[in-house]
């Protein structure tokens, strides 16, 4: 010992040692007493395996002192060297939102959005209530799969949170006034009828046969239009070509074909749309049912065998994409088809969400049912089949048996929100975690803690078990 090293230095350190007076479990002290003394060992442990066992054992004191380690006085934890880092999980922001998370429905795989929250957002009563989020409408896309499921994770932040859950007021403008007001806009004016079709519901302004609008309880108040007729590109070529072809009725193939290479060469004359167009047709329509095109991003798909293009916008939710979206459909003449929701997005207040840690544990846990949200194309070489000639060879004694499991090694995360129906329709906007693996695959579980989640109720007539 330091001979300047005193008694009273010697005391006043055994007094900070956060082990002493802590005996270890006699399994433990045998488990230590047969660890081998000088021998170098055979094979490194996996970094996986050995923190595992490690962490455990840094949280009790008198293990230190039976295994004779580092120990950072005062810090109640062996040296282990520096921690790893924990991956951060990434957020959307007011200029990069993030995109949907499917989570009961839907890819979530959009485009980085246009920036742009809900305006008017209000809160509901009750908030952080538990919401009737059915807990099974993603179990057909979980542990569901052919495979089984491990997912190896890295080190991630174990502290919860606090986030929003919305919901849709479907009820927001749904009546038959709110229909013949947003058919107005539209140019049709007429009578409102009720609209039972389908036992849909709702009500209609317009001809069935020719263009009209239909708003309807289905999807949270679903806003239809359409316009038939020569405007609709295809229609416009088939008449225009029909003239030439009285009927076809027991024509021959060569007089079909003509047919068929005339409608052809129509619509390779007829000009397509513009995006300008497109996007003023959404705005239009985004304004008739009580939305800010601002507040959405929008994503252009061409049609070009068609000549039609349509425009889609996808709701964005502070800060955050979802999958709750309004289209249009235009020709070089105009809009041609329309529907979107009616329904007004409001808060029910903050709730508790786990930690990325607890999170990323849901994946292994099928109480939680991690859906498989997208995955990359493979292009699978099976072998090649061959007929047995004989029964199968006797397993040799002790060989183990077949059982796959597959093994998602975890890269990345990101916080959004999913959207998920209620067991009556309700539209819920809930947070969600999503999960990269390195092999490509992405997965997803919800974030809220339990309290949060009625995990009771069941699928009902909208929920469904997909």
């Amino acid at each position: 010992m330091d001979e300047h090293f005193t008694d009273d230095d010697l005391r006043a350190l055994r007094a900070a040692d956060p082990a002493a007076g802590i005996e270890a479990p006699e399994a433990l002290r045998d488990r230590v007493a047969g660890m081998p003394g000088e021998e170098p060992v055979s094979a490194p442990v996996p970094l996986r395996r050995r923190r595992r066992w490690l962490l455990p054992v840094a949280a009790a004191g008198a293990v230190v002192a039976a295994i004779g380690v580092g120990y950072v006085w005062g810090t109640g934890g062996m040296d282990l060297g520096p921690a790893p880092a924990p991956l951060a999980v990434e957020t959307g922001t007011p200029d990069d939102p993030a995109a949907p998370i499917g989570l009961g429905g839907g890819s979530g795989t959009q485009d980085a959005p246009v920036a742009g929250s809900i305006p008017g957002a209000v809160d509901l009563p009750g908030d952080g209530a538990a919401a009737p989020f059915s807990t099974s409408t993603s179990i057909a896309y979980g542990w569901g799969l052919p495979t089984r499921q491990r997912f190896i994770l890295p080190t991630f932040e174990e502290m919860s949170g606090q986030a929003s859950v919305y919901a849709v007021d479907a009820r927001a403008q749904y009546s038959a006034e709110d229909a013949a007001r947003v058919a107005a806009t539209l140019g049709l004016t007429g009578d409102v009828r009720d609209f039972e079709e389908g036992g849909g519901g709702g009500w209609i302004v317009g001809d069935p046969s020719d263009s009209h609008f239909i708003l309807t309880h289905w999807a949270g108040a679903l806003a239809q239009f359409n316009k038939t007729g020569v405007e609709q590109p295809m229609t416009a070529c088939h008449f225009a070509v029909s003239t030439r072809y009285p009927t076809l009725d027991g024509a021959s193939h060569e007089v079909v074909d003509a047919f068929y290479a005339e409608v052809e060469h129509c619509l390779a004359d007829t000009p397509m749309p513009t995006e300008e167009q497109a996007h003023e047709a959404l705005r239009s329509f985004l304004a008739a049912t009580g939305m800010d095109i601002e507040s959405t991003h929008v994503t252009m798909t061409p049609d070009t065998e068609h000549r039609v293009l349509s425009a889609t916008a996808a709701w964005v939710v502070q800060n955050n994409t979802t999958e709750i979206m309004t289209s249009v459909r235009v020709s070089a003449a105009g809009l041609l088809h329309a529907s979107g929701p009616t329904g007004e997005v409001v808060s029910l207040g903050e709730y508790t969400i786990v930690s990325p840690a607890e999170a990323a544990a849901r994946l292994n846990d099928p109480a939680f049912s991690p859906r498989l949200v997208s995955s990359p194309e493979t292009d699978v070489d099976y072998p090649e089949y061959t007929t047995p000639t004989a029964p199968p060879e006797l397993p040799g004694a002790g060989s183990t048996v077949p059982w796959h499991i597959a093994e998602h090694e975890i890269v990345s995360a990101r916080l959004g929100l999913a959207l998920l129906h209620g067991p009556n329709g309700e539209q819920y906007l809930a947070p969600a975690y999503e999960f990269t693996a390195s092999d490509e695959t992405v997965w997803s579980v919800i974030a809220l803690a339990e309290e949060g989640l009625d995990t009771t109720t069941s699928p009902g007539p909208y929920g469904g078990w997909w």
